[in-house]
């Protein structure tokens, strides 16, 4: 991996965060949970470990759709929020807190709470990357606000400017580079460009061959350029996986059959869009997990709209 600066971090520093990195992003959680206990014994800066924590946190509560480690993620996030921010790194270490953090509640719909964060986060950075532009962590959220005001100001040139940011964020960035390959994906399917936006999804998978976030994303921009066929393939593999890794899931699975129904209605085949509706029916009345009683509503709500209640 490209150094980031090493009065920012060690090279074995870095070694830690790839290494957590892959087994977050490949959802191979209690492996993650393993090594991360052997960082803390071995005295790894435990900023360094809350930061990954709480991006596992964040990520294990979506990939498995539930509400379950709320208080521990929240209260871990006051943790970072509370750091001093003297040093570089403790200022790296709120923003990409504040960055997740704000990730996690945009989720949840508490939009004043994630733009609250977003902006710590996007100022901390923004001095971050004016003071020290070769730290490439900063070019994320640099890079998304230069595409937004592009796109808002209609000027191509801005928007070409963001995503040569956050391209570079994809290749150099230390903490936020898996992160900067989806904020890719996501780009260039708003600027009506999903061919690119798949490309960088296959990237992200090639890196993370396991994963079923960037699997999601891919079936997402297959979706987005109407390749339907395609986008059902890789909804296919994330039901194989999720069956096999995470069975016990019924609402993750749910999901999947919905959007892979959506996909055939989309191609005008409407008879196998019923079946894959009424197959995600099946499983979430298989879910009794309280914790995920969120997403079993919001999956019955986008049902009841083609008639299964």
């Amino acid at each position: 991996m490209i150094l980031l600066l090493s009065f920012v971090f060690t090279d074995y520093e870095i070694s830690v965060i790839d290494t957590l990195s892959i087994l977050l992003y490949n959802e191979n959680f209690s492996g993650f949970e393993r090594k991360l206990r052997y960082y803390y014994d071995i005295g790894v800066d435990e900023n360094i470990l809350r930061c990954l924590k709480l991006a596992y946190l964040e990520l294990y509560m979506t990939d498995n759709s539930t509400d379950y480690r709320y208080d521990e993620f929240v209260s871990l996030l006051d943790t970072l929020m509370n750091i001093k921010g003297k040093t570089l790194r403790e200022r790296l270490f709120v923003a990409v807190a504040a960055s997740v953090g704000a990730v996690f509640y945009g989720r949840r719909g508490n939009i004043p709470k994630a733009i609250s964060l977003g902006n710590i986060a996007f100022n901390i950075f923004t001095r971050i990357y004016n003071t020290y532009p070769d730290v490439y962590d900063t070019y994320l959220p640099m890079g998304i606000y230069h595409f937004a005001m592009g796109y808002l100001s209609r000027s191509s040139g801005r928007k070409r400017k963001g995503l040569e940011m956050v391209k570079k964020a994809s290749k150099k960035a230390i903490l936020v580079k898996p992160l900067a390959y989806a904020a890719l994906v996501y780009m260039y399917i708003f600027d009506k460009k999903p061919a690119y936006g798949i490309k960088y999804a296959l990237k992200a998978l090639s890196m993370f061959p396991k994963s079923r976030t960037f699997r999601w994303i891919l079936a997402f921009a297959y979706k987005e350029a109407g390749m339907y066929d395609k986008a059902i393939k890789i909804y296919e593999e994330i039901i194989k996986d999720l069956k096999r890794r995470n069975p016990n899931c019924k609402v993750c699975i749910a999901e999947v059959y919905y959007y892979i129904g959506e996909s055939y209605k989309k191609m005008g085949n409407d008879s196998l869009a019923r079946e894959k509706f009424w197959s995600s029916h099946y499983y979430l009345r298989m879910e009794n997990d309280p914790y995920r009683e969120r997403k079993v509503k919001d999956i019955k709500a986008k049902l009841s709209k083609y008639g299964i209640k």
